[in-house]
């Protein structure tokens, strides 16, 4: 089995969330197993090179992989389609920065051998929902892409994480580009629309379920998660831990500590803005500078 992760850029906390990830997933591996950063920062990872698999991609690889219409999160589609053709014995599964594996992942794989896929949660059809889903919906509905014709049966799922069986991923990883190659030539715009093809074309090849038993998904609360994953690789680094105590530091007691979700209120975020902007810092200085 392939555990997966996409990085580039670089904005630290992502890649400091990744590893948080990749050290969760490690605790339950098999020998078979590998995990796999597909990554345009190498260095980033230097220290897990014992134990996942660096693969090390160009900026100009992200441009092409990007394509013509210059959607970011094309490189992702085309990234699990390299992953599937590179290693099409293994079971693959995606996961996001933002994510920790903490049930069983002989539970997830029981499934895959069985052919269920997984996503991380269902969240409704599109038809449903406000906003640029809804927007995106209204220009696709029974719109044909990659011999799918879209309709009420194709929901949205959040694809923080993305489990396929072996026998599947190939026809997955190609209906989702195709499908997201034609929603943008079609001129869609919702950013999203790669979850949403994505999402239709696991529908359209096996029996789909929630991956929130297995793997959390902090995308909700993703400050108070980026604080604790820097303070522990700090821990680590000032220690000089290994990386097998690296991951036994990855307890459930941990993983349990804060919650995955928070809603923060819109009331009390803009009275922090007025209250930043009626009493801004000031008199800012720098070594060197006359007081």
């Amino acid at each position: 089995m392939t555990i997966m992760y996409l990085t580039f850029g670089d904005k630290t906390e992502y890649h400091v969330q990744a590893y948080l990830s990749m050290l969760s997933f490690r605790k339950q591996l098999l020998p078979t197993d590998r995990i796999v950063m597909v990554t345009t920062r190498p260095q980033y990872y230097r220290h897990a090179e014992g134990w996942a698999q660096i693969v090390a991609i160009s900026e100009a690889q992200t441009q092409q992989w990007e394509g013509p219409h210059r959607y970011m999160f094309r490189v992702k589609t085309m990234a699990l389609l390299q992953q599937a053709e590179q290693h099409p014995g293994d079971h693959l599964i995606f996961v996001d920065t933002d994510t920790f594996l903490f049930g069983s992942l002989a539970g997830m794989r029981a499934l895959l051998d069985g052919g269920t896929g997984l996503m991380h949660r269902d969240e409704g059809h599109p038809s449903q929902m406000k906003g640029p889903s809804l927007r995106m919906w209204k220009q696709v509905a029974g719109r044909t892409y990659g011999g799918i014709c879209l309709g009420p049966g194709h929901n949205m799922w959040n694809s923080g994480i993305i489990a396929m069986p072996k026998d599947k991923m190939l026809a997955i990883a190609r209906d989702t580009l195709a499908l997201l190659d034609g929603m943008l030539d079609d001129g869609v715009k919702s950013f999203n629309i790669e979850q949403y093809a994505m999402s239709v074309a696991m529908q359209a090849h096996v029996d789909l379920k929630e991956g929130t038993a297995y793997v959390g998904h902090y995308w909700g609360n993703k400050d108070e998660w980026g604080r604790l994953a820097a303070e522990l690789l700090l821990r680590a680094y000032m220690q000089e831990s290994s990386p097998d105590e690296e991951m036994q530091a990855i307890t459930g007691e941990l993983l349990r500590s804060k919650p995955v979700f928070v809603h923060h209120s819109d009331t009390a975020r803009r009275i922090r803005t007025l209250v930043g902007r009626l009493f801004p810092d000031r008199d800012a200085r720098y070594i060197g500078e006359t007081e």
